[in-house]
């Protein structure tokens, strides 16, 4: 079968904007780039880079309840990890710079409205590159908009940078790649303690699971993240996702995607060991998917990071103040009485399956499983029942 031939659609952008566009970023004393997934998708991560590294500007994904593909490798120095979930703490975290390069992102679609400050303090300038002109000033009004090509859009960008910067500002670019590298290493080295110390708690905390999970992952690993509060942004934090296009998150968090997706992505990448987090309420939704899995002889590793409830929705509850979050009533919300047998449930639609709660077991079994590449696997991996406060992207 002939693979489909699409017309190559790609626009270059207004020399005129590139212009303009670079002329504020290298005037900018801290600036700093938000990266979405058509970075990825344009496969701009490259051109993307090599911005970065000249500007001295860390480089922050979309929240990672929204950013769906990883934009930037997590192991690069400049890499920022993700914004996070609430506006309050996203102002706090851009306060610092001065101008922001906005590239390939819905800019900061905000989970709740209702807070009274806007997400990018007032002082920040804004310079934006889109395919799409409608995503340019939509939610934040921007100094320079650039439509075009994000790959091209970049490399014209880099191009105009290196001819228009003096020496006085790539001198303090480059000790701005120095101090942000440094205290990126700090953050990392701080946050892998921090993994490290709950390693041996039980029944397994979240970041006990991510931190045993993040020894195994193959460099050509598909990763997909359906399982919110259990995976956060454990391993772009850890700096263990350096292959950006084998990453798969949650985009608007919407819920029931993870199992067919992760079918597909095996289905596209047949010689790539894929792993399936999913949650166990997220699972649900397309639970139906397994007898596909197994009918076909699919071999994706599905992993149920199983909490018995739907933690994402009262963490949701308590940020915004709801009366019943804060008596402790969450009607709904408890996947319990009964709880859901998901190692039965998957036996009965043709995939192999055990409930594991030892994480050298299950690193074991799933990494048999990606030698062995035969078919359809899931373990159901009991987590902490503990309530958690808020989502932490780092």
């Amino acid at each position: 079968m002939e693979p489909i031939r699409l017309p190559d659609s790609r626009v270059r952008p207004s020399l005129e904007a590139i212009q303009k566009a670079a002329e504020v970023l290298a005037s900018a004393k801290n600036p700093v780039i938000l990266a979405g997934s058509r970075v990825t998708e344009r496969g701009a991560m490259t051109e993307l880079g090599i911005v970065a590294d000249l500007l001295g500007a860390p480089v922050i994904s979309e929240s990672g309840t929204t950013h769906g593909r990883l934009a930037f490798p997590s192991d690069h120095p400049l890499n920022g990890q993700g914004l996070p979930l609430w506006s309050p703490e996203v102002r706090e975290r851009l306060q610092e710079h001065d101008v922001i390069l906005v590239v390939g992102m819905d800019l900061l679609r905000q989970y709740v409205y209702y807070e009274p400050n806007r997400a990018i303090p007032e002082h920040i300038r804004l310079v934006q590159i889109d395919e799409n002109p409608w995503q340019l000033g939509k939610n934040y009004p921007v100094e320079v908009g650039v439509i075009g090509d994000t790959r091209e859009s970049l490399l014209e960008l880099f191009h105009q940078l290196n001819q228009l910067m003096s020496r006085e500002q790539k001198n303090a670019a480059m000790q701005r790649h120095v101090q942000w590298t440094q205290r990126h290493s700090a953050a990392r080295e701080q946050f892998r303690a921090q993994v490290e110390s709950q390693r041996g708690i039980r029944p397994l905390t979240p970041l006990g699971l991510m931190g045993a999970l993040a020894d195994i992952l193959p460099p050509d690993v598909a990763v997909i993240e359906e399982a919110v509060t259990t995976t956060n942004t454990t391993f772009e934090r850890l700096g263990v996702l350096k292959n950006t296009t084998g990453y798969f998150g949650h985009r608007g968090w919407a819920l029931g995607w993870g199992l067919g997706v992760s079918i597909g992505v095996k289905l596209a990448w047949p010689d790539r060991p894929v792993l399936a987090l999913l949650g166990e309420g997220a699972a649900m939704y397309g639970i139906q998917g397994l007898w596909t899995a197994a009918k076909y002889k699919i071999p994706v590793v599905f992993v149920i990071c199983n909490n018995a409830q739907y933690q994402i929705l009262k963490i949701g509850a308590r940020g915004l103040n709801l009366p019943q979050a804060q008596a402790g009533n969450f009607e709904g919300m408890d996947l319990v009485a009964p709880e859901i047998d998901f190692v039965s449930l998957a036996r009965s639609l043709g995939v192999p399956a055990r409930r594991i709660d030892d994480p050298a077991d299950l690193c074991s079994s799933i990494t048999a499983a990606w030698q062995a590449n035969s078919g359809p696997v899931l373990f159901d991996v009991p987590i902490s029942r503990q309530p958690q406060a808020k989502l932490n992207y780092g």
